[in-house]
């Protein structure tokens, strides 16, 4: 197993509960794994890490053109998936290095708890975007290439295998399958889960898609159906769809990022009503913190993060970010102390460093952690809701990378023999 600066580390990961995005390459015993970032390529920025004021200063940068946001799609394949690593308490490392055959992977150190798999061919080729745990830890929502979105429960006894913490050595790999499938439509650019989702409560059951050539979409996450519509028009008052979608934190308004604004939806009122701020870049990723709801940080295809305030939207970006070799693909606020929601941590194509930053001081990078990206799609990330401790990344090489924040410990698996895009920790359980 390898880890950052060569250096052996030791298991540190126990009881840890993760989903993981996969598909099927034309044989249930190969899986394919990928993802694109749907937008054009880009010239990326200088490497330096650079800020920039933007109160009394314009940054000069080319438009990007983003009405074909599709680029970069390539057919991966790997070996056997295996989503839950559980009770790891053998040298994990010593057991990866004896291994010489992807088949022999997942023996004793991982669970494979559940599969789902799309045929996939030349013709028609299906693969995952990313996956996403509800908000109550009930069901996975993922995007499919050409198959649309799907809803996948999980069987029902490892509800109550969870409630014990313990999983059965021998416990057979259920067959998943989706509760609900929204059909192609166009290709999915991002989406999102209503905050406040539980399945108790069929109203608040529902997720946020933009997809190409439409509005933003909100989906019934019980029947598929769709229940309402939010529309955003360009400068021709033609519908433009939108490329990133967020709900904001108490789940009353929808931010949309466009090519050239930011569209502020009200949830209560479908339709076009709506706020506008102008931006100079197109908007590829939103991130909220938790301490502040009068603000918004968005990356942006040039590598530039930049952080706004909705109170005065006229000044422009309050500061600007730099030190990605690629564009911005994923943005996540995580509270690392009771007392501190400030810490951004960010994401590129082509581009194998996380940044963490401290959004109060912010001259430069805090630290980075090194994964694997050789590609335009985008490699989600994402930090434990519980713990505030755990940083997890997939990766273009089919490796799971797992960071201790508090004592700067890294290990890594090997889930697959080819990409691996989307994980995200359970909400609740650890």
């Amino acid at each position: 197993m390898s880890s950052a600066g060569n250096t052996e580390m030791s298991p540190v990961i126990r009881n840890t509960t993760y989903s993981f995005s996969l598909n099927n390459n034309g044989n249930l015993d190969e899986m394919d794994l990928s993802m694109t970032v749907d937008e054009e390529d880009l010239q990326s920025p200088p490497k330096t890490s650079t800020i920039v004021k933007e109160n009394t200063t314009d940054i000069f940068l080319t438009e990007s053109s983003v009405e074909d946001v599709e680029a970069e799609e390539s057919l991966m394949q790997s070996e056997t998936l295996n989503d839950t690593n559980q009770n790891i308490d053998l040298d994990i490392s010593n057991q990866v290095e004896n291994l010489t055959k992807d088949e022999d992977l997942f023996q004793c150190a991982l669970v494979e708890l559940g599969r789902r798999l799309w045929d996939s061919s030349l013709e028609k080729q299906h693969y995952t975007k990313g996956c996403l745990w509800s908000p109550d830890g009930t069901c996975i929502l993922t995007a499919v290439h050409l198959d649309g979105m799907h809803v996948i429960e999980l069987p029902n006894d490892l509800y109550n295998t969870f409630s014990t913490q313990t999983i059965p050595s021998k416990r057979s790999v259920s067959t998943l399958t989706s509760a609900v499938h929204v059909k192609e439509g166009g290709t999915v650019y991002d989406y999102a889960w209503y905050p406040f989702m539980n399945s108790s409560a069929p109203e608040t059951c529902c997720w946020l898609a933009s997809r190409q050539h439409e509005p933003i979409h909100m989906w019934d996450a019980f029947t598929g159906e769709l229940r309402c519509s939010y529309r955003g028009y360009d400068s021709v008052d033609e519908v433009e769809s939108a490329i990133a979608i967020t709900f904001s934190n108490d789940g009353e308004k929808i931010f949309g990022g466009y090519k050239k604004s930011i569209k502020i939806f009200d949830t209560k009122v479908p339709g076009r009503d709506l706020n506008s701020i102008a931006v100079k870049q197109a908007i590829s990723c939103f991130a909220l913190t938790t301490d502040n709801d009068r603000t918004v940080t968005t990356g942006s295809w040039q590598g530039l993060i930049n952080h706004y305030d909705l109170r005065a939207p006229k000044l422009g970006p309050l500061f600007t970010l730099g030190g990605h070799t690629g564009g911005i693909t994923w943005l996540r606020y995580a509270a690392l102390s009771e007392s501190d929601s400030w810490t951004l941590f960010s994401g590129a194509r082509k581009d194998n460093k996380i940044l963490e930053w401290d959004m109060r001081n912010y001259t430069e990078p805090v630290r980075d952690f090194t994964r694997n990206v050789a590609t335009n799609q985008r490699i989600y990330f994402d930090l434990s809701p519980q713990e505030k401790r755990w940083l997890v990344s997939g990766g273009t090489d089919g490796n799971i990378h797992i960071w201790d924040l508090e004592n700067n410990v890294e290990e890594v698996l090997k889930i697959h023999g080819d990409c691996c895009n989307g994980v995200n920790f359970h909400p609740s359980l650890p």
